[in-house]
């Protein structure tokens, strides 16, 4: 049985959107959404740094508003407006960096030997000078140079082969799901040279890892650890492999924007499998833990909660918690080559008690808000933020909402919606 897991759910009369970056996500498009609102169709991208959100044009001969505009590489066209998201510290709990981490790299193979290149370079100085001066003496030394130069590198050459052979005789070997024994045995007892090594290793324990998270049935968690115990690599770049693996794993898990019961057990007996410590994963850690808070608000029968403010005829309220009601706010502006920038960060618009409720979300502070939930038209959840935003027909700008546990009220919401 493979650890990869695949099912596609819908979540209910509206879109759910969810992404490991903490923005919404429809059609597929990570780190990004498509939505409709009341000025049209729109998409929306980025967080904690530049992002945007561009309308489509509407109706002929009209351009597509832009509210601002930018790309993943940084650059922008003269008169675009980019708004540059800062934390103002008006969320329940600081941002969190669900970025993804960067893949650990190869230690490189060595390149030609310093000696084999002095001795080619003395060697082919010194054949010069006996075409000058016609003396047998640089000749023969010019020859026994230019000849230990070419061992050398010949010797090189050997070693880079060895290791590349042991790779893919490897590779083979676990493609064809060989003796998992034998094929440690092979890499253990090869003699390429210790200059050689850590790039071989490096390719190998990664080999053993993937054929571990495609079929831990075939390679055990002990034979992963034997493996490890016998590599050249440093402890540190071992970690980071291993918490590599885990993230592609739960980017998997998260293509449909939902962890299942079983792709949860799965997650964590990769994580037992591997041993990876939660210190090398906590942006993973705290996804998952979110991300099952959801899944669990959403999946239990919606039971009434008792609240003290008075409620409307045949109405329940079945999630009430402490929270704000944020806006968004302009902190500074700037210039550069001709682009306009907009800091722009959340301010609290309302502090008070949240309720769920049948039909409706109150808002109570020193008054109250209501809003329908027949309105609603779309729910972004960013769980690096801490933040739910609820588009609602009739509305210019969206709800953006933070409480203590936004993922929980987040499914809850989308469970009273849904029935």
């Amino acid at each position: 049985m493979a650890f990869y897991l695949r099912k596609y759910l819908r979540t209910g009369p509206f879109r759910l959107n969810l992404s490991k970056g903490g923005v919404g996500v429809s059609g597929g498009i990570v780190g990004a959404r498509i939505g409709i609102g009341p000025k049209g169709a729109y998409v929306h991208g980025g967080r904690h740094g530049i992002y945007y959100r561009k309308y489509a044009a509407r109706g002929r001969g009209k351009a597509g508003r832009n509210d601002a505009v930018a790309d993943d590489t940084g650059t922008h066209r003269q008169g675009e407006d980019v708004r540059c998201f800062v934390d103002t510290g008006m969320t329940f709990r600081p941002p969190v960096d669900m970025t993804g981490r960067t893949a650990p790299q190869a230690p490189g193979l060595p390149g030609h030997s310093l000696p084999a290149n002095i001795l080619l370079g003395a060697g082919l100085l010194l054949a010069l000078t006996w075409f000058a001066i016609q003396q047998p003496f640089y000749l023969i030394a010019g020859i026994v140079l230019l000849t230990g130069g070419i061992l050398i590198n010949s010797r090189h050459h050997k070693q880079r082969e060895k290791a590349e052979d042991v790779r893919q005789a490897i590779e083979e070997g676990l493609r064809k799901k060989e003796n998992a024994e034998i094929l440690m045995d092979k890499h253990r007892e090869s003699d390429v040279a210790d200059r050689y090594r850590p790039w071989m290793d490096f390719h190998v324990f990664a080999l053993f890892q993937d054929a571990f998270y495609e079929d831990p049935e075939y390679i055990l968690p002990d034979e992963i650890q034997t493996l490890e115990d016998q590599l050249s690599l440093s402890y540190d770049l071992i970690q980071r492999m291993k918490a590599d693996v885990f993230s592609e794993f739960l980017d998997e898990v998260m293509e449909d924007h939902v962890i299942t019961r079983e792709e949860e057990k799965q997650l964590n007996l990769l994580q037992a499998g591997l041993r990876i410590l939660d210190k090398d994963i906590i942006p993973e850690k705290h996804l998952i833990q979110q991300m099952c808070a959801f899944r669990d608000a959403a999946e239990k029968p919606l039971r009434p909660v008792h609240v003290k403010i008075p409620l409307r005829k045949n109405e329940a309220c079945y999630y009430h918690c402490q929270g704000r009601l944020l806006k968004e706010k302009i902190f500074g502006r700037y210039q550069r080559q001709l682009v306009q920038y907009r800091e722009i960060g959340y301010d609290v618009d309302v502090e008070g008690d949240i309720y769920l409720c049948t039909n409706r979300l109150l808002i109570v502070d020193r008054g109250s808000r209501n809003y329908p939930l027949n309105r609603l038209l779309d729910m972004c959840l960013s769980l690096e933020d801490h933040t739910v935003q609820l588009t609602l027909d009739g509305r210019k700008n969206p709800l953006i909402l933070t409480m203590p546990d936004v993922a929980s009220f987040a499914g809850k919401l989308r469970r009273v919606v849904n029935e």
